[in-house]
């Protein structure tokens, strides 16, 4: 047992990553791809610069928002194998995927961390590819079970790795606007869910239904593995506008005022060599920081935070109370999001009586609001930052109060707005609910990274996604159990079906909300002895 502990102890810690100067020289160019020996080819015809890791990380989440058009396949699938179009089989596939996703990304986070973006996205994109050829030949053989093991088993191990390996890279080399930097991270899965749904049909049309996994998975995955050779993490002694990974800033005086640093430009110094094991030169990943003009006020007043942050340990981070809390308020946050993205249509059809083309316009706009949210919600946490000077922890709490309070505002008065079938009202709930649920999956990884620090954001953003499965999976099935049992046994009028539903969601999204109170994010607090809770500075609960 021992040994089984030390094992899950290794792999439950970040290790910072070691670059070699041959890395480091290679990785100064967009293009760098990894070889044997140590060695690198690059393209020399255009520098790196971090604002290529945005359009990277978006085309990456981009087609990794193919999951969430799943449905469209779903009816195909069932008529091809059991040649009945309401058999209900095929949508087990989504939810496995789902499932893995999460899986995925909560076990293998610590090891992103030690392997850097580049590898998981290389991982997952192999993984993504070949589950969609294992899906394409179980199809061709008309196997179900082939269909769940391709693209809900590999293609979702491989989804699980790619969500969260752009996201870490993007933390690291914009510790001066984390909240951008996540929403652009994973805005594009908002988008890729609207475009490929329109994309699925004509290619089943063009290439035949097994023939549309091959060439789909073939053009997801060339742009994710050109993506992959995009991704690295900064260099050693990386700062930018004065801080560095970890927002620790160090300011030694006017002289340090260079014009370059007037201009916000990121500062990379010389690296620091030392020997690795085999006794080859090695650069570690060193904390050398310049001083700016460019500081936030907001970091300036926060840093011993930020310096306590730095130090926290992996397993420190995961077993804390405010990241319990915080898993509790991202489930309270998504739970009725993704239970709405796979009823809406219906809910529009069967409760307000609208055609099948206004469902499915709805739909297409509801998946808008979702990338919106996910890309502008955590940009106004930077905002609340920059402009107001609120502690960074403290401007993500913000966003998360005011996406949950909305939510539990809009649960409580659906059920009157569904009685009194006002569509174009249950229109706006639904889509501002939807901007409320992106823009939580957008703020969360910027509040993981200001809470625990830049070398565990990987581990815990993919930890903390368990809660999307759970909510996804177990959500979705319990409300598609109950709704069935209701409609079908009990003989409950569609609209009340719905509400009843409804009931225990509104219970979820305010535990949430409870559960939000519960983070702390006073760097007193959090790192007092034992345990520290206060109010407007006031100490109100003290466990030692």
């Amino acid at each position: 047992m021992s040994s089984i502990s030390q094992c899950l102890a290794r792999h439950w810690t970040s290790n910072p990553p070691v670059k070699t100067p041959e890395q480091i020289d290679a990785e100064q160019y967009l293009i760098c791809v990894p070889w044997f020996g140590n060695r690198y080819f690059t393209a020399k015809l255009i520098p790196f610069n971090r604002w290529f890791l945005f359009v990277a990380s978006f085309l990456c989440q981009f087609c990794c928002g193919s999951l969430y058009s799943w449905s469209i396949y779903n009816t195909p699938i069932d008529t091809y194998i059991y040649k009945n179009a309401s058999a209900g089989n095929a949508v087990y596939t989504f939810y496995i995927a789902c499932g893995l996703l999460g899986t995925t990304a909560a076990l293998l986070g610590p090891w992103l961390e030690r392997n850097g973006p580049r590898a998981g996205m290389f991982l997952g994109t192999s993984c993504f590819l070949i589950g969609y050829i294992i899906a394409a030949i179980s199809l061709t053989n008309e196997s179900m079970v082939g269909v769940y093991l391709g693209y809900g088993l590999v293609t979702g191990f491989g989804l699980g790795i790619n969500y969260i390996s752009p996201v870490s890279a993007l933390q690291k080399w914009f510790p001066d606007m984390r909240g951008t930097a996540a929403g652009f991270a994973v805005g594009g899965f908002g988008a890729g869910s609207i475009v490929w749904g329109k994309v699925y049909l004509p290619a089943i049309k063009a290439f035949g239904l097994p023939g549309s996994f091959i060439f789909l998975g073939v053009v997801m995955s060339a742009v994710m593995f050109f993506c992959a050779l995009c991704m690295r993490t900064p260099p050693p002694g990386f700062s930018v506008g004065g801080i560095n990974i970890h927002g620790v800033i160090h300011v030694e005086g006017e002289e340090a005022h260079s014009a370059e640093a007037e201009t916000g430009k990121a500062d990379i110094q010389s690296p620091v060599v030392a020997k690795d094991v085999d006794g080859s030169d090695a650069v570690q990943y060193e904390v050398v920081i310049e001083a700016t003009a460019n500081v936030h006020e907001a970091h300036v007043k926060h840093q011993d935070g930020y310096k306590n942050v730095k130090n926290m340990s992996m397993i420190d981070c995961l077993l804390s109370a405010d990241f319990f809390f915080m898993y509790l308020m991202l489930f309270g946050n998504i739970v009725f999001g993704l239970v709405v993205l796979s009823r809406l249509s219906p809910m529009a059809t069967g409760v307000f009586k609208q055609s099948p083309d206004e469902g499915a316009t709805v739909v297409s706009i509801n998946g808008a609001f979702n990338c919106c949210g996910r890309l502008f919600v955590p940009m106004v946490s930077d905002f609340l930052v920059r402009f107001f000077h609120l502690n960074p922890p403290f401007a993500r709490k913000c966003i998360f109060f005011t996406t949950l309070t909305t939510q539990v505002v809009i649960l409580l008065t659906l059920p009157t707005i569904m009685r009194n079938q006002s569509y174009d009202w249950f229109r706006f709930e639904i889509w501002l609910l939807t901007l409320c649920y992106g823009g939580g999956f957008g703020t969360i990884p910027a509040f993981l990274t200001d809470m625990f620090g830049a070398y565990n954001i990987g581990a815990l953003h993919g930890f903390i996604l368990t809660a999307w499965s759970i909510a996804g999976v177990g959500g979705g099935l319990g409300f598609t159990f109950n709704f069935n049992h209701l409609v079908n046994v009990d003989k409950v009028p569609l609209v009340e079906a719905y509400i009843q539903n409804i009931n225990w969601i509104v219970i979820t999204t305010i535990v949430g909300v409870v559960a939000l109170f519960g983070v702390r994010t006073n760097p007193i607090d959090r790192f007092a002895p034992g345990y520290q809770y206060s109010i407007c500075g006031k100490p109100i609960i003290r466990l030692r």
